[in-house]
């Protein structure tokens, strides 16, 4: 009390009413913490895209393969081992898994990152394995090949067989 008074001006004394400056209102009635999880969505999701990745019907699941381009037209390709969703959206990331040269690499990606210019999804599984974080295919029958040649752990069942009668 005192420390407010000194910085208006006024002497202040116990039983002197001290004028204090109206708070702020609070934004159209929303806590800061909404407000502020508002304003970070229209500067860096202004079109809803990459909410929809997250939360949406057609949302990136554990399992995809996608691709993420940068603005710097740099690629990274690889199958989604783990969404961590932030909360409200905005904190969400996710972990890719790639092999190079037969050797593992895994990619966290922010999904807010203003440096993405576009993520897409290159395939979606015939059937998904359980769990929705899969660190457990790491160095497995189930692990990914290297994709950037094309070799998809869900390969279509046609094709199986017809490489399966290829080499017969």
């Amino acid at each position: 009390m005192y420390g407010l008074a000194r910085q208006i001006g006024q002497t202040a004394s116990i039983f002197s009413k001290a004028v204090y400056e109206p708070l702020p209102k609070k934004r159209n009635g929303k806590s800061a913490a909404e407000y502020l999880h508002q304003q970070l969505l229209k500067k860096y999701d202004p079109t809803g895209k990459r909410t929809a990745l997250v939360s949406g019907p057609e949302r990136i699941r554990t399992g995809d393969v996608i691709k993420v381009t940068y603005l710097d037209r740099s690629t990274v390709l690889g199958r989604v081992l783990g969404v961590k969703r932030g909360v409200n959206n905005v904190g969400s990331n996710i972990l890719i898994r790639n092999k190079i040269s037969k050797v593992g690499c895994e990619i966290r990606i922010p999904l807010f990152n203003p440096e993405i210019k576009n993520i897409e999804i290159v395939q979606k599984p015939e059937k998904y394995l359980p769990r929705n974080k899969q660190y457990y295919i790491r160095n497995t029958k189930y692990d990914v090949g290297d994709l950037e040649r094309g070799s998809f752990l869900f390969l279509n069942k046609e094709k199986i067989g017809k490489k399966r009668e290829q080499k017969k």
